[in-house]
């Protein structure tokens, strides 16, 4: 191993380090292949922890806000919350079943890091270095709004003497929940949850961001080299196949890609129109009250960074996966170039571009952002109308 690989791993992995921290936490950053019997164990012991607890919060969220339909601005509550706890537990169960392909999308990752050339590795760092600053942000912007649903009710209840003693993430439990220690251990039980489900929030968008722009960069990478070919160079048909191999590996990695996220990215467009509607409500309704406000100020920041995140990442590898075609028209070859035939079929397999669909409902872009966003404030619109009423 030169120091060239050292360096390559190193950048890797310092810049994954903080998506691999969130991503640990609720048990889905993959394990090597050789790792122990001991440690796949507990793996399977902490995920089922995890969809226990965040799936009891989702329903205990949902049964409250049925109780509450009677009152629009505590039910849209309950409901905002029950859902973003079933929306964690739904992408931490279908990205365990899709496990081995995270393992080969992160060491394919390694790999590229660790072996492509300094010039390579500059590109990549280039056209990544804007997403993984991006994730650090939205990890950030995750931890704020559970941080403020976590210590309002209790600052509430000792600095303003609230009357009423009310848990972090809402949800009812068929007890009495206000009475100690029952109140006090249901606490506990939401700050973990919070936790993990705020962990899944973060580490599931911020793994998929820089996933499927490092696929959209492999594209450009192979673009760039198929521009500086020329058809007069005597290595021209060598290298020309070499660039073909890169192309094929890109879209067999972005092939991998659309496998493990597809059917997390549907979850989430559907789950986030409600998301963003309600959040957006509850910013309308509460504007008196400074906890609340703080609360799903953040929340819906946090909701329409999200969205925001999984599309944009998408419309790139779109993008630049169908130019590769306009690449390989300017490449300098000619019909009686040797890799003519080879260029022509680049061509023609780049008009079909790759990418991250919505379980193949709808591809993830910028237009879909804009969709989702458009459905979600006539729901809102809709809402504030009833409430009203």
């Amino acid at each position: 191993m030169n120091s060239t690989e050292i360096t390559g791993r190193e950048e890797f992995d310092l810049r994954i380090k903080p998506i691999k921290i969130v991503m640990q936490v609720i048990s889905l950053w993959p394990l090597k292949k050789d790792c122990s019997r001991y440690r796949i164990i507990l793996k399977i012991f902490h995920k089922l922890l995890i969809i226990v607890i965040t799936s009891t919060l989702s329903v205990a969220g949902f049964l409250d806000s049925f109780r509450q339909l009677d009152n629009m601005d505590e039910a849209s509550e309950c409901a905002l919350i029950a859902s973003a706890f079933a929306l964690s537990t739904f992408r931490i169960a279908i990205l365990s079943i899709h496990e081995k392909h995270l393992v080969h999308v992160v060491e394919t990752m390694k790999s590229d890091w660790a072996t492509f050339s300094y010039e390579d590795r500059a590109f990549l760092k280039e056209k990544c270095d804007f997403h993984y600053r991006l994730a650090k942000y939205f990890i950030f912007s995750v931890a704020m709004p559970i941080f403020f649903f976590i210590a309002i009710p209790a600052l509430e209840l000792q600095l303003l003497g609230a009357e009423r003693r009310w848990l972090p993430f809402r949800g009812h439990f068929f007890i009495n929940a206000t009475v100690s220690p029952v109140y006090e251990s249901l606490y506990i039980y939401e700050i973990i949850g919070g936790v993990f489900g705020g962990s899944s929030i973060a580490a599931v968008t911020t793994f998929t961001l820089v996933t499927v722009t490092h696929g959209a960069a492999r594209f450009a990478l192979v673009g760039r080299k198929l521009q500086s070919l020329k058809g007069d160079e005597p290595n021209a048909e060598e290298l020309s196949t070499r660039y073909i191999k890169q192309h094929q590996d890109a879209i067999e990695f972005a092939g991998t890609l659309e496998s493990a996220i597809n059917v997390v990215a549907l979850g989430q467009f559907l789950v986030s129109t409600g998301l963003v509607c309600f959040a957006g409500f509850q910013v309308t309704s509460m504007l008196e009250d400074k906890g609340r406000l703080m609360k799903y100020s953040a929340f819906l920041n946090s909701a329409i960074l999200e969205l925001f995140m999984f599309s944009f990442g998408g419309g790139e590898l779109m993008d630049e996966s169908i130019a590769v075609a306009d690449s390989a028209y300017d490449s300098g070859w000619t019909e009686n170039a040797p890799y003519a035939k080879s260029m022509q079929i680049i061509m023609m397999r780049s008009r079909v571009p790759c990418t991250i669909t919505a379980a193949k409902f709808y591809s993830m872009s910028l237009k879909s952002f804009q969709a989702v966003l458009s459905t979600s404030f006539s729901y809102f619109t809709m809402l504030k109308a009833v409430d009203e009423k």
